[in-house]
């Protein structure tokens, strides 16, 4: 077991330090792009935080605080596309046909998915979002002491595998609908646009929806009010907010599950 996983980490690292020098090697046009994209995520910000300062707070949430709720979204969909976006290619492979090529090797179908179709390099990107999370968090008052840093790593790292749970969960479904593009399309929609804001302005419905069934309220908004020390607030219970963590966990091994079952019911389209 232990030389399988090491196996399979350094297969990752050395396709990760491939597409990383690639990528390097037009240092010009990386560059570019990494001023673009801190650009354009600072004019969304500063457009949310305009709006947000014309009510002065937002069901208890001030201009910074949405900001900083903005930039775990996004900080968390870079982390995803950057080291487990992988997953929301699986629907074109198994329409293209292209997934017989996955199942017939030795190593994990899923494994060698995610490392020949995430675009890795794009982690230097996160580093614009990551200076402006850091940025919003202390204008919103919080101390990146030590211990609250490991706590922040760690809530960022659960919010990315709770993202990959919803993405790998609903890609899955394409083993047996074949066109789930839509589904994808309609979660990454969801995401930038509804979860830069509380859950909580959505009802109570809505937010048991996006803790318990699509669980995406746990990819900004728990981790947020547990940073931002606002979990007494949460509209279920405050230790929602503390067991981001587990949910991570519980709902990436469900995501699993649908996956294996899926590929066990694999059928070749043909094509």
């Amino acid at each position: 077991m232990v030389a399988k996983l090491r196996n399979y980490t350094k297969t990752y690292f050395l396709i990760l330090g491939m597409s990383l020098r690639s990528r390097m090697s037009f240092r010009v046009d990386f560059f570019v792009m990494l001023g673009s994209i801190f650009l354009k995520e600072f004019a969304s910000l500063s457009l949310l935080i305009i709006v947000v300062n014309r009510f002065t707070n937002l069901a208890g949430w001030s201009m910074w605080e949405m900001a900083f709720l903005y930039s775990v979204v996004t900080f968390t969909q870079r982390n995803f596309s950057s080291f487990l976006g992988g997953f929301v290619h699986i629907g074109e492979l198994i329409k293209s046909g292209e997934m017989d090529i996955y199942v017939m090797t030795p190593l994990s179908p899923l494994f060698l998915i995610n490392s020949r179709q995430t675009m890795v390099w794009r982690v230097y990107y996160n580093i614009s979002i990551l200076i402006m999370l850091i940025i919003c968090g202390i204008k919103a008052g919080i101390e990146f002491t030590p211990i609250n840093t490991l706590i922040f790593l760690v809530m960022m790292a659960s919010a990315m595998f709770i993202m990959a749970a919803v993405m790998l969960s609903v890609s899955s479904l394409a083993f047996f609908t074949l066109d789930i593009s839509n589904a994808v399309m309609m979660i990454d929609e969801v995401v930038r646009k509804y979860m830069i804001y509380p859950i909580s302005i959505y009802g109570k419905i809505i937010s048991f929806i996006l803790t318990f069934v699509i669980p995406l309220g746990f990819i900004s908004y728990y981790p947020a009010v547990y940073l931002l020390g606002k979990a007494e607030n949460v509209m279920f219970s405050p230790y929602l907010a503390v067991l981001t963590p587990l949910f991570a966990l519980v709902f990436f091994s469900i995501a699993l599950l649908l996956w294996h079952w899926g590929l066990k019911n694999y059928k070749s389209t043909g094509t």
